[in-house]
């Protein structure tokens, strides 16, 4: 198959209508397969220099790859020599070797530890898989970019957003990938400040092809910082360069920060991530248990799976007490020993009795808008959507009448709420946030 791989790549490129028929004749026809690795490197010779900065053109590079991924089934890494440049040829190859071995050492936070293969995939965080899975595959594409994620700490964000960078890595091993938090970013700004050193800082967070950036939030009063956030984000989107993004909220409540921070986020992919159902939740615990070889009963599995719910950080943490009790144990772990054992994570049996209080509570937390607010007389856009929420899942998940809903919210009319609750009917966007806020609710 290896000797073939090339001559049924140009079969596709010559039909791919994004390539010049052109270009297709006089260059990609006359090109040849002159070495190939079966781990996925694969090395053609051009007709002369001309032709080769052609080929290596973004765009012409990226279809060879993408024809070779529909044959092979694998993501090839592919080197360009002029023809019968033997020495070009033995230096490429071992140019390439040297680039995969350095790009995993220089970004060592970028590990097998978090890649799409580990992360558990259920109802609650699907399409961010998915979303994260595509920029990978086409960074820098500009449907794609930024890619925002977002949820509450435990779900998994970092997770998604480091596989993100080291699915590009094995892709594209001459790119860049930087990591860091916001925090860090943040030090680092206030750092050359005080240096004075603003080259060094720049060439650091301008110069890459993927950055990662954890929490960012973390902006929310550094006006400074933000800006110089702005200034990076700006100079790397325009650069074809892929940001990937995560919040504990969705850009549109960072109400806080430069709108035009929030306006160039929700330019790219949006995707939340909701805390795991127990299909999920079992799938990460069984998972768990067959890296360590640790056979548990069913009974177990489930009450550990039904009663932790929060995310997926808490369940880790019901693991390790799990795992420590059956080492002590050895493997004799008795239903009763765990249900002990995990108070400190649960109460199971009791149900938690809902109230008003509850559900203003999960509002304001959501959206970040106090409960005085919502209480109060104030009609700004973001307050009086967040108090019709809170008033909808009143009515809905307390069964409670209107004139009582009124009189917890400040004394309002029946008829005011009332109101509020057919607008929210008629916004799609406040239901589904409504959707999300039940859950945590209710879990």
């Amino acid at each position: 198959m290896a000797d073939d791989i090339w001559s049924k790549a140009l079969s596709i490129l010559k039909a791919d209508p994004k390539i010049d028929s052109v270009i297709y004749e006089s260059i990609l026809c006359k090109m040849k397969q002159v070495n190939h690795d079966p781990d996925g490197t694969i090395i053609l010779s051009c007709r002369d220099e001309y032709s080769m900065s052609v080929v290596k053109g973004q765009n012409i590079d990226s279809y060879i790859k993408g024809a070779l991924r529909l044959i092979t089934e694998k993501n090839y890494s592919v080197n360009y020599v002029e023809e019968g440049n033997e020495p070009a040829l033995i230096t490429t190859t071992v140019a390439q070797k040297k680039v995969m071995a350095k790009s995993f050492s220089a970004t060592e936070r970028i590990t097998s530890e978090f890649t799409f293969e580990n992360f558990i995939v259920g109802d609650c965080n699907r399409f961010a898989h998915a979303s994260a899975i595509s920029v990978a595959t086409h960074p820098g594409s500009t449907q794609r970019n930024p890619l925002y994620l977002w949820g509450n700490s435990g779900l998994g964000k970092t997770h998604l957003m480091k596989a993100v960078g080291y699915r590009i890595k094995e892709n594209y091993p001459e790119k860049t990938v930087l990591y860091t938090t916001c925090e860090e970013f943040t030090n680092a700004f206030v750092a050359c400040m005080n240096n004075s050193s603003y080259e060094s800082f720049r060439n650091k967070y301008r110069t890459v092809d993927v950055l990662l950036i954890d929490d960012i939030q973390f902006l929310i009063g550094k006006e400074g910082t933000q800006t110089e956030f702005f200034n990076t984000f700006e100079a790397l989107i325009t650069s074809g360069k892929q940001i990937v993004i995560t919040s504990d909220k969705a850009p549109k409540n960072l109400t806080e920060l430069d709108n035009r921070l929030t306006s160039r986020f929700q330019s790219g992919i949006l995707m939340d991530i909701q805390p795991p159902d127990f299909e999920t939740r079992k799938a990460i615990f069984i998972s768990k248990l067959e890296h360590d070889n640790i056979v548990l009963s069913d009974d177990i599995i489930n009450y550990v799976c039904e009663n932790v719910t929060r995310n997926v950080r808490e369940l880790n943490g019901a693991y390790n007490m799990v795992s420590a009790c059956y080492a002590l144990m050895n493997g004799n772990l008795t239903f009763e020993e765990v249900e002990q054992r995990l108070q400190s994570f649960i109460s199971p049996g009791k149900t938690k009795k809902l109230t008003p209080e509850i559900v203003i509570e999960a509002v304001s937390h959501y959206y970040d808008i106090t409960p005085e607010k919502m209480m109060s007389k104030l009609r700004n856009a973001e307050i009086v959507d967040a108090r019709n929420v809170a008033m909808y899942i009143c009515r809905d998940l307390l069964e409670m009448q209107y004139e009582k809903i009124g009189a917890c919210f400040g004394g309002r009319k029946h008829t005011t709420v009332m109101n509020g609750c057919n607008n929210i009917d008629k916004n799609d966007s406040l239901l589904k946030d409504i959707e999300i806020i039940k859950r945590r609710i209710v879990e």
